[in-house]
């Protein structure tokens, strides 16, 4: 019987993420970072504190009438970043870029004060500000840079954004030009980043930083499309002592990198790279010229907290399905630490999904727009190219490898498993398939057969021949194979190299003895998984269906399509209502609900499980049909030990008021949520569109799997008061008794 359990609100212990800043990081046995520390305001607060709190300030630059409108888009914006799994706070990136900006800003401690600095898990590389204080600033980025004085400009950058205000002021020039075009809009912005760049220098100078390394930071800016090094594919990128890949499978072709500093920028909101570089220049040449150093806060810190955004870097490509990106990257830390556990386990996981992706035929990993220049195109060529069973092949090649080297280590050990599920239900992929010589072997063969061949007379051989061609089409076929069933050297074909690599693998008796018994399993699921389709909800059936009296509730999330000033205030009033309900219902009939953090009560490690949680979504999202490997496999794993369960749930509640909402408000909240039930698609076409609607379900997460499901959606017709709320819920876990 499946165990679930309903945690609390953002809530289980998992202190295995914490990185601690005083501690030196060990990449041999890396964990992906996690918030830590005193929890901010920022994270705390609801989204309608924050804004009833800053409308009471008087604020001589922003109109009474203004600020309502202002303050609730602003913290709405910002609360979806905050809330989302990629963003961290008192994480080692965030504590050092404060390090780095209270260093910039030392001669005005009252703007240090005002800003918080917070990391998002993003390959992107940016960095932003907002007019509340906030600087946010991605893993991405801080993989790119090439030295600790090009962060510092970047945020001085920022600074100088925030102290200017001019987030406030496109507020304000929005509202007042209502219909001014693209091309106003965009040279104002234009202009307040031309000026942004140079109020950075200052701040920049007096820091101590070298003047030349502020124009190679836009350098970083416009080659930032490319991976966080360019180093070059090897011919025997692929080869191993038990595998080859022969040189024609390489593209012919170059890929060059393109770039241009003066691109057409007409409808960007940011100047092209060459103005940029142009204004810095032009002020830099009018002071007085400096000499700085590269590092300021501290000597080796910078390498080791690039090193971490780079390790990040992995995570972040295998969930957003970037699988070339992520075994390129691989490739280049591999050569600085060739004993990482962590990297060898996350290109096993590589490896997995694109076996899996291609085996699925599923097109977003191999997109011909992806990685079109450099070193990493000539890499997404080769992989984009690959047949099924070829990369199957290749994969399994691959992850047997890392786990013959890796025998303890039981994470690597359950890609390799589902690795050998993925070969036994690939097309092509057959065992008798496999030569029993190696490349290099098997040309040897060849050319002694060929050999063998023209030293007997022709007679011989014609007549040889015609014996070969007398049979069935099935003799002629068992005629070309050894008595042991593997491909005879005589048919050697190069363009089939991977039949050659698996020699030691398939005299592995514990292999061929999993192979076969997943191959079994896969042909006897094929009827369950049809009669699975009939009903979508595998994991959850339906809610009343759950007998486990063990329930982990995680904080409800609540969609609402409607246009009204108190949007904000409702979606949270109504979190709080269904809380208590679910609390209050499961109570009485019998449900053991673990309340390890209440809603006044959140805690570090709830947060940081709760990211675990919302990537698990992520990934679900991202992967579609692919039955993949969780991400946090060990996290997850932790997870169903500490509370005895094998799945937590997520209650949902989505609310349409059809009168007060337009058809993209309607759209907007529906497509951004996590899970997406089929009722609620009924919303996008119109359906359920004649009255008040409110949708309950529940998603489920097996943390066995890492997959997610929902559960049958509940109708309610009316606005979801605590009342008609309180009755749905009654009824739900009434039923389950």
């Amino acid at each position: 019987m499946l165990k679930i359990n309903l945690i609390l609100i953002p809530t289980l212990l998992l202190a295995t993420c914490e990185l601690f800043a005083q501690s030196k990081v060990d990449f041999d046995h890396y964990q992906t970072m996690g918030s830590n520390g005193s929890i901010p305001d920022d994270f705390s607060l609801s989204t309608y504190q924050k804004v009833e709190r800053d409308i009471k300030v008087d604020r001589p630059d922003l109109a009474p009438s203004l600020r309502r409108k202002f303050y609730t888009g602003i913290h709405t914006s910002i609360d979806e970043i905050i809330h989302s799994e990629v963003c961290l706070f008192g994480d080692l990136i965030s504590i050092y870029v404060r390090d780095i900006a209270k260093n910039l800003l030392k001669d005005d401690p009252t703007t240090f004060n005002e800003l918080r600095f917070y990391t998002l898990k993003s390959n992107e590389t940016n960095a932003f500000s907002t007019d509340q204080g906030v600087i946010f600033v991605t893993t991405g980025l801080v993989s790119q840079v090439s030295s600790e004085a090009q962060i510092a400009y970047v945020l001085a950058h920022e600074i100088a954004h925030y102290k200017r205000k001019h987030v406030l002021e496109r507020f304000k020039q929005k509202t007042v030009l209502k219909n001014a075009n693209y091309y106003e809009l965009s040279t104002y912005s234009k202009d307040r980043e031309l000026e942004a760049d140079s109020d950075a220098i200052e701040l920049y100078k007096k820091a101590g930083y070298d003047e030349a390394l502020i124009e190679p930071t836009f350098d970083v800016l416009m080659y930032a499309y490319l991976p966080f090094d360019e180093v070059k594919i090897p011919m025997d990128f692929f080869n191993s002592k038990e595998f080859y890949m022969p040189s024609f499978k390489f593209p012919k072709e170059e890929f060059p990198i393109t770039a241009e500093e003066n691109y057409n920028d007409s409808k960007s909101s940011h100047p092209n790279i060459s103005k940029r570089k142009k204004q810095v220049v032009d002020v830099l040449e009018k002071g007085t010229s400096w000499k700085g150093n590269a590092t300021v806060v501290g000597g080796n810190r910078f390498a080791e907290i690039r090193n971490i955004a780079r390790f990040e870097s992995i995570r972040n490509s295998i969930l957003a399905l970037d699988l070339t990106n992520a075994l390129y990257s691989i490739y280049v830390l591999e050569k600085e630490f060739p004993n990482s556990e962590y990297l060898k386990s996350m290109k096993a996981k590589t490896w997995l999904a694109l076996a899996q992706s291609k085996s699925a035929s599923l097109s977003k990993p191999f997109e011909t727009k992806l990685h079109k220049e450099g070193e990493i195109a000539i890499l997404h060529s080769i992989l984009k190219k690959m047949e099924k069973a070829e990369m199957s092949t290749i994969a399994l090649r691959e992850i047997y490898d890392i786990k013959s080297s890796n025998p303890n280590n039981s994470e690597i050990q359950a890609i390799y498993q589902r690795m050998v599920e993925t070969a036994a239900t690939t097309k092509q992929f057959s065992l008798e398939a496999f030569s029993k010589y190696d490349y290099s072997t098997a040309i040897v063969k060849n050319k002694d057969y060929n050999d063998s061949i023209a030293k007997i007379p022709v007679d011989t051989l014609k007549k040889n021949e015609a014996v070969q061609n007398t049979g069935s089409k099935y003799d002629k076929i068992k005629k070309k194979r050894t008595a042991d069933g593997n491909i005879d050297a005589q048919v050697f074909d190069s363009t089939n190299y991977y039949l050659y690599g698996m020699h030691d693998i398939m005299s592995d008796s514990g292999f061929v003895k999993q192979f076969k018994l997943a191959y079994n399993k896969s042909l006897n699921s094929k009827e369950k998984d049809s009669l699975a389709r009939e009903n979508k909800s595998k994991l959850i059936p339906t809610i009343p269906d759950l007998k486990s009296k063990s329930i982990a509730l995680v904080d409800t999330d609540v969609e609402i399509a409607e246009s009204s000033k108190k949007t904000i205030k409702l979606s949270e009033s109504i979190k709080t209502h269904a809380t208590e309900l679910i609390l209050a219902e499961g109570s009485k009939n019998g449900y053991t609900i673990n309340t390890d953090n209440a809603p006044n009560n959140l805690t570090i490690e709830g947060i940081n499980a709760f990211m675990y949680i919302k990537s698990a979504l992520r990934q679900n999202e991202n992967y579609g049909k692919v039955d993949f490997f969780p991400i946090d496999y060990v996290v997850i794993e932790e997870m169903s030990k500490k509370y005895n369960s094998d799945v937590i749930l997520i209650p949902t509640i989505f609310y349409l008021d059809q009168k007060k909402s337009e058809p993209m408000e309607i759209a907007r909240p529906v497509l951004a949520t996590w899970y997406i039930p089929p009722v609620a698609l009924m919303l996008l076409t119109g359906k359920l569109l004649d009255s008040q609607k409110t949708l309950i379900n529940f998603i489920g997460i097996d943390l066995k799997t890492g997959h997610a499901d929902y559960s049958e959606v509940y109708l309610i017709s009316g606005r979801p008061s605590k009342v008609l709320l309180g009755s749905k819920y009654y009824e739900i876990f009434k039923s389950t008794n």
